[in-house]
This record gives structure tokens, sequence and C-alpha cells, in this order.
């Protein structure tokens, strides 16, 4: 182990065997989870650990951010419980203050506060948990191995079971390093992919890889030698109850509370925490709450000059932020390239989902610009439009589910040229309706009128990739988001509204709710900013630049199988539109990644 370090858990892996006994001798094992811990160093450049136990090899990568020393090193043992661990518990200090009365605690840790809480509660200790975390823990008693997701899935957890065993990771390339995964695309999984978006899966647990499952949001999976894994769904969207009819400004005063307590809590930490800084009232709402606490990083990238500010309407809405907040914010304003290289297409491909929106590689260039400026924390905005109707005001963005002054309209209509990537192939096409359907029966499935459904949908489907691509992209970078719209009590309370009053139906305006809990806090201009989406890069600049990279591989893209399998390919692949030139970039180096040769696994 390393020196003294402040560290949080950001990367997890291991093998567990479901055999009795467990095989011997365990060190193929051990070198196959020490080859999984080294492929997720980006994820915890500080530091790292291997353990050892009863038919179980768990391993730990860790990045600095609480905690001092190493009685907190992972894996952790106290008593008959190794635990290893990656996220944040914001509520740590109320929970360490309850378990110290039957516990002593040797680190300031979040991690030894959550294994003491499973010791003492149990799977119970997760109604008490508030945070963002997936972790495991292993009883040396009972031999058992639990799973564990937070409610949003926020944090990653991969599994792959084999004849015999499971091995579990933060990432799937991490799954893969371990040599004991089979390399195969799961061709329905990917084809559904291109054909409704990874935006809308209707199966949080399957992946494009094939045999290689995600564990679902909110999610306790136990394994346990010689029975079948037991799952079971520990959190779920609340339905709204009767209640008393309340005035809207008790509500504004409600939520500017649970805002408040949300984002003290993820200030938490004994670096700096930053924020993004857009300007829209989502990250302005975030940065002026966590600017009362004191000197506040703050973060806006930006495509035009930074001495320009009116060709970018991020960049001038952030500078009046900036001015309101004045010496309360640092405000960096950092300028990005509108070009891409191959090794760009590659540091943002993840294999648990097919890249289809060019705007990853502008979020994973916002990190990079807070890993450059020295910090490892930062708050992000996400959230906020899918649990309190942000989207009704771009109503091209929710028209494949509901328009809200039309709300009985016809979906099936619409959703598949709304999402549908182009130049898709006879063969994917043909799983074209029932893909829809899928999405369709599931909105039809779900609580509240059309509107009310659409954004539970979005919450159970877009929110849920939006928080899988920003923490994958956010550890690329070694840089840790927080969203404080994603606390539990937060959530629990947009959706235990009349969803009705989220929204003002005439304008198309959401987040009705929002701006009246800001309106004491934030400029006018800013409460009343139309809804916009984050930036594409210069989309003039983006095309020449990945046309040149298809022109130059086109032999490559032609000869291989699984793009010519789901495309019909032009016969020019340089004039080709954006959205089919990203795809196929981007199904490419999926596909290179997925086969790329590791070590073999020790005989």
């Amino acid at each position: 182990m390393n020196g003294p370090v402040t560290f949080s858990g950001c990367g997890i892996a291991g093998v567990f065997h479901l055999t009795t006994p467990p095989p011997a001798p365990t060190q193929p094992w051990t070198a196959a989870v020490q080859r999984m811990t080294d492929a997720l160093a980006h994820r915890g450049p500080h530091g790292q650990g291997v353990w050892e136990g009863d038919g179980v090899v768990l391993g730990h990568r860790r990045l600095a951010v609480t905690g001092i020393g190493d009685a907190g090193a992972q894996p952790m043992t106290r008593d008959h419980l190794t635990i290893v661990y990656n996220g944040e518990a914001y509520n740590t200090p109320a929970l360490r203050a309850e378990l110290s009365a039957h516990y002593p605690f040797t680190s300031h840790t979040d991690t030894e506060v959550v294994l003491r809480a499973w010791q003492h509660w149990g799977p119970a200790a997760l109604d008490k948990l508030s945070g963002m975390y997936a972790f495991a823990v292993f009883d040396a008693r009972t031999r058992q191995l639990t799973l564990v997701r937070d409610r949003l899935g926020i944090k990653p957890l991969y599994h792959h079971h084999g004849d015999g065993f499971v091995v579990f990771a933060s990432e799937i390339e991490a799954l893969l390093a371990s040599g004991h995964v089979p390399r195969r695309p799961d061709l329905g999984a990917l084809t559904r992919q291109l054909l409704c978006s990874t935006t809308l899966s209707v199966d949080p647990a399957r992946t494009p890889v094939d045999r290689v499952f995600a564990l679902p949001p909110a999610t306790v999976m136990t394994l346990e030698p010689g029975k079948r894994p037991d799952t079971r769904t520990y959190w779920a969207l609340p339905h709204r109850s009767p209640g008393a009819r309340r005035r809207g400004a008790e509500r504004a005063e409600e939520l500017s509370h649970l805002l408040d307590e949300s984002v003290h809590g993820m200030l938490m930490g004994d670096v700096p925490v930053a924020a993004f800084v857009s300007g829209g009232l989502d990250s302005s709402a975030i940065t002026a709450l966590a600017a009362q606490h004191g000197l506040l990083p703050g973060i806006t990238t930006t495509y035009a000059a930074p001495s320009s500010p009116e060709a970018d309407d991020d960049l001038r809405y952030s500078l009046l932020l900036a001015d309101h907040l004045g010496d309360r914010l640092r405000h960096y304003v950092i300028a990005q390239p509108t070009t891409v290289a191959l090794e760009d297409l590659d540091a943002i491909c993840d294999l648990s989902a097919v890249g289809d929106d060019p705007r990853h590689l502008a979020i994973w260039r916002n990190y990079r610009a807070v890993h450059d400026l020295g910090l490892r924390v930062v708050l992000n905005g996400q959230g906020a439009d899918e649990i309190m109707g942000g989207y009704v005001g771009r109503p091209s963005a929710i028209r494949h589910l509901v328009d809200v002054n039309r709300p009985t309209y016809d979906t099936a209509r619409t959703l598949a040229a709304s999402r549908q990537v182009p130049g898709l192939s006879g063969d994917a096409l043909a799983l074209r309706d029932r893909a829809h359907r899928e999405v369709l029966d599931l909105h039809a499935s779900l609580p509240g009128d059309p509107v009310e459904r659409a954004h539970r949908l979005l919450v159970g489907t877009q929110l849920a990739r939006v928080v899988q691509f920003e923490d994958f992209l956010g550890m690329r970078a070694s840089v840790e988001a927080r969203f404080p719209f994603l606390d539990e009590r937060v959530i629990e309370w947009a959706f235990a509204q009349p969803f009705a009053t989220h929204i003002d139906a005439p304008s198309r305006r959401g987040k009705v709710h929002l701006a009246a809990a800001m309106r004491r806090r934030l400029p006018p201009a800013l409460l009343g900013r139309p809804k916009s989406v984050f930036p594409h890069p210069d989309t003039a600049a983006l095309t020449k630049t990945l046309s040149v990279i298809a022109r130059r591989h086109a032999d490559e893209l032609r000869n291989d199988p699984l793009v010519a399998h789901l495309f019909t390919l032009p016969t020019d692949l340089s004039t080709t539109t954006l959205p089919m030139l990203w795809a196929l970039l981007s199904l490419w180096r999926w596909h290179h990644k997925l086969q790329a040769v590791v070590p073999a696994p020790a005989t």
C-alpha cells in the first residue's frame, strides 16, 4: 500500500466461486483480479489493493477524495466482513454517530461506515444510506457475497457468470481483462441500441457484450455456493400520495430546503469541490447553492473565443452568474478544440453502450478540463429535467413519447423517426417495430398522466444512461461527478407532487418549482432563460474531421463484420452525414475495443 492519502473508492473488481469447496490453488484468480484492477487505474490512480479469502478475491482502485491514512485502505475487513466500495455516502457523519455506540472506528472514511452499517442492519442499511455507490461485501462466516448498486445507478457494476464462478467489475473493459469473459457482441442488444438509441433501454441489465450484465439500479444480488443468485430491488420512484393541497410557495420552500441539504452534503471531502457552470437554470442553481459555503471553483467550457461571449449563449449566461456571485466564485473559462482524432474516439468508448451522441466528446473534454485544473470532484446539474418536467420546454426532445399540448397523440408514429440512426441495414430495420413497441409498452405501464409517465420513463431509461456516461467519462479523467438533483429525497419529493404542478403547459416550460425555489438566489435573466440542450461542438468542423478519419480508415470500416452486418455503407464514406459518420466510427471503435488482445489467463 502507498503512504497516507485522502481517498474514496472509485473502481472495484472481484471473482467469487460458486462451488463447494472452492478450487485450489487460487493464484490464477488473484492474477486475474489484479489485471482487472490494473484496467481500472484511471478510476483510482492513487492506490490499489487485492485481498484473497475463502473462494473469493476482491480488488480495489482508489481516487484521493476523503478519509486519511492506511487505516481506511481497501479491500477493508472488519470482523467477518470484507468490502470493496466505490462511491460516496453523503450522510456518513450521522451514520457514524449512530454506529459509534456499537463499533470502534479506525478511519475517517465512509467505507468503514458503510461496512459497519451493513454489519449492524444487514441489507436494511440501504434504506439509511444517502449517496451514490456500488459495492461488494463478503461474509466469511456464511461464505456469501453481496453486490449492491445505488438507487439511480450512478455508480456502475457489471458481472459475468461463468462455469462455477462470477466475476464483477466497475467497467466491462476490466471484466474482459480477467481473461475469463468471452469477447462476443450481443447482436440483439446492439441492434436495439441503434434503433431506439442507448437512452431508451427497457432492460437495465442487458449490455451489448454477450453474457455480460449490468446490476440494475437499486438492486441487491446475493451469491452463495450451491444456490441460484438471489436478486431484489430495494427502492423505486414513489407514487404520488393524495395529501393536503399546498400553495406553490410552500412547495418552492420545501424544494429550496432539500436542495440546500443535498448540495451541502455533496461538498464533503478533503479536496476542493468544483461545479460546472453552463449558465442554465440547473447548473446555476447548484453553483449558487454551493457558493454559499465558501469559495467555489466554477468551470465553463466554450467552443467560441472566450473573449466573444456573444457567440456562445452558455458562456454569456455563465458570465452573468459569475458577476452575480462575485468573489464567491472562482470562474474558469476554457476554450475547447473542435477537431477530433481517432484517439479521442477510443478514449470515450465505453463497452457498456455504443457511443451514439457526439456530445460525449465535449463532456469528456469538460472533465479533462477539471482534471487539468488539478481538481478531482465536480458538481453536475444532471437530473432536473427528468424529475421536474424540464423537457416540455423542448417538445422535439419528448415528442416521441408525449406532446404536452396533445397528450393523447399517437406516439407510435413518431418514435422511429425521432431516435433512429441513419443507414441501418435491412437486418437491423427488421427489428424496428418490436423494439419501439417495447418502449411504448413500458411507457403505457407506468403510473400517472401521459406527461408524468413520459418523465417516469425518462428517469428509468434516459437518466440512467446519462449518469452512466457521465460517470464513465468523468472517471476516464480521474474526476468524480456528483449530482445534487439526484439525492433520493429530492427525487422522491419531485414525484410526490402532482406532476402537472411542475409544468406551465401554455408556455411549454417545466421546472416551475425549481425556478420559484431559486427566485431569491439567481438573477431574473437566468430564471427565465429558455431551455437549451448541452451544445454540440462545431458541427461543421466535427463533420470534416470525422470524414477525414473515415476516409483514412475506409478499408478497415468496410472489412469490419459487425459494421457490415448493422449498416448499409455508402460508396463514399467521407460524404455521409454527421449522425451516420459518428455511429459508424463509434461502432467500429467499440468492436475494436471488444476484440483487443489482453494477457491470457494463467493456467
